[in-house]
């Protein structure tokens, strides 16, 4: 079974471009955590998957399911759809 965690992008962003103001001197004292670092930020957003079009296709995974069961109402689906996304908030 996969589990997923949800990264906030903005800060790790924000720490690569903190990283890559960090003198020569600075990581030269360092000796190379600094460019690991960097290299596993540089990873993690590689291998990310942004979340609204996750969100969308389990939305339109269930809308399929429940076309197949029920009346077909594509107006109030969308609708419903682009509530959801747009009222969506994350407390992380």
């Amino acid at each position: 079974m996969n589990e997923y965690v949800i990264i906030n992008k903005t800060a790790l962003e924000k720490e690569l471009k903190r990283l890559a103001q960090i003198s020569p001197l600075e990581r030269f004292c360092y000796d190379g955590m600094i460019e690991c670092e960097e290299r596993i930020l540089k990873k993690v957003l590689s291998q990310s998957t942004p979340l609204i079009p996750e969100i969308e296709k389990a939305i339109n995974s269930g809308i399929r399911s429940f076309e197949s069961n029920a009346y077909e109402m594509p107006e109030l689906i969308k609708e419903i759809q682009q509530d959801y996304i747009s009222n969506l908030k994350l407390d992380i």
